[in-house]
């Protein structure tokens, strides 16, 4: 009885922290929207000016090199809206298995990023409950976007297993890269929330989550969450 009460005050405090990592989030939404696409048309605004000089003086090399420079900033702006959209549609969690999600999420990323996406599924799984599908989905998705923007990795690595602990039949993934790496203990708190909301994830989904990275090893991210035996496709 302790123990079922411990856990479900674990899931009320990843709850109230979920909250706010929620706020956060948003507020790292905003400012990377601010920083990426509004600066990027910023841009092009300055140089549809210069541009706009240069027909005037009739200097016609110039606004060729501002027409240039203006596509690249469109483009780019482009391409980042593009990726925010893609980051925030839902996908069909009820419709689809957890392994199709987490193949449509790969392929999406590997087409945005250049990043290559090994995903290595083992042995059946069993049919996931639908928050756990959510949960897993959003794992990765933070994970992917933290190896590509923060690790400079090239390369990410997400395995996908049915393990037995301690009697219990349980789904474990892990996420590893080749990037940089880091000190997890070294990370200002204003930046840990992203971590940090992984593990409220898992929490709340009743699983366990493992961290481990170094400089110059890259990281490894591992989740474990029950299962029931169930249907396995």
């Amino acid at each position: 009885m302790a123990r079922s009460e411990t856990a479900a005050r674990r899931e009320i405090d990843a709850s109230h922290r979920m909250m706010q990592v929620t706020e956060r989030e948003l507020q790292r939404i905003l400012l990377d929207i601010h920083d990426g696409p509004v600066q990027h048309m910023y841009a092009a605004l300055s140089q549809l000016d210069l541009l706009r000089r240069a027909v005037d003086a009739g200097e016609a090399a110039a606004a060729r090199e501002r027409m240039e420079r203006i596509r690249v900033l469109l483009e780019g702006g482009l391409n980042e809206v593009r990726s925010f959209i893609g980051a925030f549609r839902p996908p069909e969690f009820e419709a689809r298995g957890l392994v199709a999600l987490l193949e449509g999420l790969a392929l999406q990323h590997e087409a945005m990023t250049g990043t290559d996406i090994v995903l290595d599924v083992r042995g059946a799984l069993p049919e996931m409950p639908l928050p756990v599908k959510i949960g897993l989905y959003r794992v990765l998705q933070e994970g992917l976007s933290n190896a590509y923007r923060h690790g400079g990795a090239n390369l990410v690595t997400v395995r996908l297993r049915r393990v037995v602990r301690r009697g219990e039949p349980r789904l474990r993934i892990s996420i590893s890269d080749n990037g940089h790496g880091f000190d997890p203990a070294a990370v200002p708190a204003e930046k840990h929330f992203g971590l940090q909301g992984m593990r409220d994830r898992v929490e709340m989904i009743g699983g366990r989550f493992r961290l481990r990275s170094r400089p110059g090893r890259g990281a490894m991210i591992a989740v474990e969450v029950p299962t029931a035996a169930g249907d396995e496709r």
